[in-house]
């Protein structure tokens, strides 16, 4: 299967503040080799949700569907000449890797740690702390 993807600017819309400039069409080179006709989806912001697919592509695809968009994607910002159309390609790439958890350094001795989520206030002290500050 030859999957490439086809980047079109929506120009006609009004209003650009929704993020639907650029649409990302998923086509198959096997079925045609014109666009209409080889259509498969478009590909979306996020594949899967807590890994269970919720649109047409990661259905189509997959557990494998996170991978594929990141080289479909990978080859046509390699292929691509214009400025804006390179930069809304990072920005789908960069949505489509893992963000990394928060790490915040401990008061006491300084090392990094990841903080436990508190309704109103900052968690400070790592774990080994905290234990050593309760234990005496």
């Amino acid at each position: 299967m030859k999957l490439r993807l086809h980047i079109t600017k929506n120009e006609d819309l009004k209003d650009y503040s929704r993020g639907q400039y650029f649409r990302f069409a998923v086509i198959d080179l096997d079925k045609s080799k014109h666009y209409p006709a080889n259509f498969v989806c478009m590909l979306p912001k996020k594949p899967t949700v807590n890994d269970t697919p919720h649109n047409i592509f990661s259905k189509i695809y997959g557990k494998e569907s996170i991978l594929i968009a990141k080289q479909l994607l990978k080859r046509a910002l390699n292929s691509e000449s214009d400025l804006e159309i390179k930069n809304a390609i990072t920005e789908r790439i960069s949505m489509l890797e893992p963000k990394k958890a928060p790490e915040v350094k401990c008061c006491r001795c300084g090392r990094p740690f990841t903080p436990i989520r508190m309704r109103y206030r900052k968690q400070k002290v790592c774990p080994e702390c905290k234990q050593r500050i309760y234990k005496n």
